[in-house]
């Protein structure tokens, strides 16, 4: 009886104690619909508000409406499938889009639902000095002969993706990637 008191005890004891640190430690795993999405705030170059885009979401029809149809047919921003290689490493990307009047191109899965958006930046207008400030956690990802790539985790299923130009140290391209399935 005594064994069985001492065993319930240990089991308990681990229960309590060990247990919790290997769970903190794996992480809490949270299924996509239950995090709270990223929203891209969309924008023309005029300035005006087109609508939000929520990545993992968002459709492309709901984007075709957001945008203005550009004035020719034989637009070289229309919905196009992806390059081999899948734009920010991610596998999911099928299909990129350019809106017309923005400096967006937007990417979709195979369900044509968003799942990242790079944005351009004018060159100059943000330094890789003030990037890695507004974004402490930032970690070099990869290095090609003129610019540097960062990533960071934003929020839980978002990802942000920095292209750095080596010459002038200013940041050339923002990207937010949906990093849930």
């Amino acid at each position: 009886m005594a064994a069985r008191g001492a065993f319930a005890g240990f089991f308990i004891f681990c229960w309590l104690f060990a247990a919790p640190q290997r769970r903190a430690a794996a992480g809490e795993e949270k299924k996509a619909p239950e995090a709270k999405p990223y929203v891209f705030r969309s924008v023309l170059t005029s300035g005006k508000k087109t609508g939000d885009i929520v990545l993992g979401r968002t459709t492309f029809e709901e984007v075709l409406k957001m945008y203005p149809a550009p004035p020719y047919a034989d637009y070289d921003g229309a919905l196009r499938p992806a390059g081999q290689s899948g734009a920010g490493g991610l596998q999911s990307i099928k299909y990129v889009y350019n809106p017309w009047q923005t400096m967006y191109a937007i990417f979709f899965d195979g369900k044509k639902r968003v799942v990242m958006v790079s944005e351009l930046y004018e060159l100059g207008a943000l330094s890789e000095k003030a990037l890695l400030r507004k974004y402490p956690g930032m970690v070099e990802s990869d290095s090609e002969q003129g610019s540097i790539e960062y990533q960071t985790e934003i929020q839980e299923c978002t990802a942000l993706i920095a292209t750095v130009e080596t010459t002038g140290r200013t940041v050339e391209q923002l990207s937010y990637a949906y990093t849930c399935e």
